[in-house]
């Protein structure tokens, strides 16, 4: 490697607003700013990291400082462009509030703005991760910022505005910078390769350009990165080897496996990709953004981006199947962590999409989309398959239309006029053989009403996602083997501390609180945390 080879991030930071990628809205009021010399003396650049704020301050400094004039197009020839751009301007003074939190050392700044700048127009004071500042060091910045200098211009760069106190934000123009969308970052690694004649494919810089997750700089370190791996070459299977992803081939397989509920093939081919030395955790990832990719093919099918095999796993998948996969799959992310293995968890993640698989294939509504991606993906019924189903509606069981379900003359029968309020249901609940997703979801709802046999219920709005055909099934069923005749209608809702679910949370928090606090006065206790100077472990105290 060469003595003066510059990192990307270094090398392709922008110098002029033409050159900064994303950030528009910001870009278009500040050239408008300068060009008509509208200037205000102090400004907030707020945004996650890498996405251009000390850049675009920068570039102000030049712009307001360049020898031919106030501008939005600096020169970048004359000696202030030059020294600001190697970060040697005297007048441009870049100051990083990790570093420099005393009250003490801002002060002695802050009694040098008052003198002229050294040979500039104005001396610009560039604070980074201002939020990192004390409060009195806020205070102190505060005198300056009411009354500035007219020579004196602040630039104020962070990653939480939320810390910067009011008084700060109300005496400046704040700047919302967003992250860059991953088109906008690809397009800038394309030009990078082409620029350094490097070699490349396309689908690698695409999965870098995903994996900087809206941050350019991240991005070009990860290039850096993966020019280094491939010896002057960007290609995928040496990004997925560097990051160790799993084949796109893979994931397919995967999700075409779990979407034909075919549980020993997906077990074996878990073990498979473990027994590869697969990265079962970026496993999981990728499998959830597959499973985003076919809900946007199902959802806007006249969009002709996606390709056939994904086309053609949206037609074998119901649009509220697909949601319950995506939310199981979020989760599984999650609690991965917390499994034994890797492979123990994602296991668990997708037996777990497959057990609440709708069973009713025969009904299932989904767009049908024609693959042949050079013609238009036309709906079929895209009225009926776009919504889901509509669970306000009721569902009224007739025994003698109903042949799947059956009376059972050996079960108790419930009368319908002891159901009318919230402790009747909870009884019933209670009473009757709710399993699985059905318990859970019944114990999650409100009673509304009980009328001309017609039961109503409240649903807790963050169990949605179980409210499927198969569950409202289960509860119909086990509802009408007590009931004569039962007409059911769930509808979704904020609930808060009603639910059967809830209450019983209430009393275990409180049931565990109590106990924590008897075990912590226990005498015995407080002399065994005196002793060896410990405290006891809250999480561990468990009532018996």
């Amino acid at each position: 490697m060469s003595e003066n080879y510059q990192v990307l991030a270094r090398k392709y930071r922008p110098h002029v607003f033409e050159e900064m990628v994303g950030q528009s809205h910001t870009i278009k009021t500040l050239v408008n700013a300068l060009n008509n010399n509208n200037l205000h003396h102090g400004f907030i650049f707020t945004g996650t990291r890498g996405i251009g704020k000390t850049t675009i301050a920068r570039i102000f400094a030049k712009s307001v400082n360049c020898e031919k004039g106030i501008s939005a197009k600096p020169c970048g020839k004359c000696e202030t462009c030059t020294e600001i751009d190697k970060g040697q301007s005297v007048d441009l003074i870049e100051l990083d509030a990790a570093s420099h939190t005393g009250v003490d050392h801002m002060r002695e700044i802050l009694e040098n703005a008052q003198y002229m700048p050294t040979k500039d127009r104005f001396k610009v004071y560039l604070i980074d991760e201002v939020h990192m500042l004390s409060k009195s060091s806020f205070n102190a910045l505060l005198k300056t910022l009411e009354e500035p200098p007219s020579h004196i211009k602040f630039l104020l760069a962070t990653t939480d505005p939320q810390k910067l106190p009011i008084t700060v934000l109300s005496r400046c123009l704040q700047f919302n910078l967003n992250k860059l969308t991953q088109d906008e970052i690809l397009a800038q690694l394309k030009f990078i390769m082409d620029s350094e004649n490097l070699k490349f494919e396309e689908s690698a810089l695409s999965k870098i350009a995903e994996f900087g997750n809206g941050s350019m700089r991240d991005a070009l370190s990860l290039l850096d990165q993966s020019i280094s791996f491939g010896n002057g070459s960007v290609m995928e299977k040496d990004i997925k080897a560097m990051l160790g992803l799993v084949h796109h081939d893979d994931i397919v397989k995967l999700a075409s496996l779990i979407i034909e509920r075919k549980t020993d093939e997906v077990i074996l081919f878990i073990n498979e990709l473990a027994h590869r030395g697969e990265n079962l955790s970026n496993a999981l990832k990728d499998l959830t953004s597959l499973i985003h990719r076919i809900s946007i093919a199902q959802m806007l099918p006249k969009n002709n981006q996606f390709s056939g095999e994904i086309a053609t796993l949206a037609q074998k998948i119901s649009l509220q199947d697909l949601q319950l996969f995506y939310q199981i799959a979020i989760n599984g992310q999650k609690d991965i962590g917390y499994a034994p293995s890797e492979q123990v968890g994602l296991e668990m993640t997708l037996l777990r999409m497959i057990a609440f698989h709708s069973e009713y294939n025969s009904e299932k509504k989904t767009l049908k989309i024609d693959t042949n991606p050079k013609e238009n993906i036309k709906s079929i019924s895209a009225s009926k398959s776009i919504k889901p189903e509509p669970y306000k509606e009721s569902k009224k069981i007739n025994a003698k239309n109903d042949n799947t379900i059956k009376k059972s003359d050996n079960q108790p029968k419930l009368s319908g006029s002891k159901l009318g309020n919230q402790s009747d249901w909870e009884r019933v609940i209670q009473t009757l053989p709710f399993s699985g997703a059905a318990r859970t979801l019944v114990k999650n709802t409100l009673f509304a009403s009980f009328k001309d046999e017609k039961l109503i219920l409240t649903l807790d709005h963050q169990y949605n996602n179980l409210l499927t055909s198969r569950t409202q099934k289960s509860i119909e069923k086990t509802l009408f083997e007590h009931f004569d005749i039962m007409i059911l209608s769930i509808e979704i809702d904020q609930i808060e501390n009603q639910t059967l679910s809830q209450k019983e949370a209430i009393k275990k928090r409180q049931l565990k609180e109590k106990t924590e606090q008897q075990f912590l006065n226990d005498e015995g206790v407080k002399v065994l945390q005196d002793a060896f100077n410990v405290k006891a472990d809250v999480k561990s105290i468990k009532p018996l």
